[in-house]
């Protein structure tokens, strides 16, 4: 495994070492992508990452990219093709004719424990995401439609597994989603989502995640184009508008947030580099 991290990055976390790992995969992604004219963009914490602290949050534990669904239909082509498929596997949830709710980019010979996810049969490798970076219509009832739909998926999804950690009005529409099977309107709900796309319109969006109607939206002129930008020790993609869109997903993004939010973000609660015996491919009773 290549040490990628800085020397000097800071370990108060101590998830340096995982950071690492998760770094080489991203940089794998990313030769992948140059090699073959793939443009994909940070996201998230991880485009917060890069800016605030030229590398990862310091407690940060995953890395996470925008693809168009063109970009990723490329990269998913690609990969199938010249992959290096000793090493990594591509991981797709909730796919139906094509289209998928998200993807991942897994190491094999790796385990990444997520307390949600542990007693799934998959690949539980160490991974960076992928998520589809959606056209947003213009017309705001069409706008409310798409994100119904995505939201719809989500909670599905959410339903599908054996472990729920929420309460409130999330928790209700999750347990009444349970009695609907499991792959319920998988297909419909994700043409309704990807309906948009190759069009022009004033908006990207991210409906598909944990943004909420009012951030999941992003200016289209941010993210039609990407550059390089330095992370840790080599240089990943931003969207050409990073400056903005990170105020307009975080605020203030200069601004640490809460230990309660920090202990919010987190995903593993263990992980290794041991071989264990995984699933290599989608078990859709789980996924979705």
């Amino acid at each position: 495994m290549n040490e990628l991290m800085r020397k000097d990055t800071e370990d108060s976390y101590e998830l340096k070492e995982l950071q690492n790992v998760i770094l080489n995969i991203a940089a794998y992604v990313d030769k992948l992508c140059v090699e073959h004219d793939i443009n994909y963009r940070l996201m998230g914490g991880s485009a917060l990452g890069a800016k605030r602290h030229g590398g990862f949050i310091p407690w940060d534990d995953d890395l996470d990219i925008f693809m168009t669904p063109a970009e990723y239909e490329s990269f998913r082509e690609v990969f199938n093709k010249y992959g290096d498929k000793e090493h990594y596997s591509l991981q797709e949830l909730g796919a139906a004719n094509g289209r998928v709710i998200t993807a991942k980019v897994r190491l094999n010979n790796s385990y990444y424990e997520e307390e949600i996810i542990k007693g799934w049969k998959i690949h539980h490798g160490v991974y960076i995401d992928i998520f589809i970076l959606h056209t947003c219509p213009d017309n705001r009832m069409a706008q409310r439609w798409q994100y119904f739909w995505a939201k719809y998926l989500i909670v599905k999804g959410l339903a599908n597994k054996p472990y729920n950690r929420r309460g409130g009005m999330a928790g209700l529409a999750v347990k009444c989603a349970k009695v609907l099977p499991k792959r319920f309107l998988l297909n419909y709900g994700l043409k309704q989502v990807y309906r948009w796309r190759d069009r022009r319109t004033e908006y990207f969006c991210n409906f598909l995640g944990k943004a909420l109607f009012k951030n999941g939206k992003y200016r289209y002129d941010d993210f039609a184009e990407s550059k390089r930008v330095p992370f840790e020790t080599i240089s990943l993609n931003v969207a050409s508008g990073l400056e903005r869109f990170l105020t307009d997903r975080f605020g203030d993004y200069m601004k640490p947030p809460s230990a309660e939010r920090i202990k919010y973000e987190q995903h593993a609660s263990t992980w290794n580099l041991l071989p264990r015996e995984y699933s290599d491919r989608s078990d859709e009773k789980y996924l979705f």
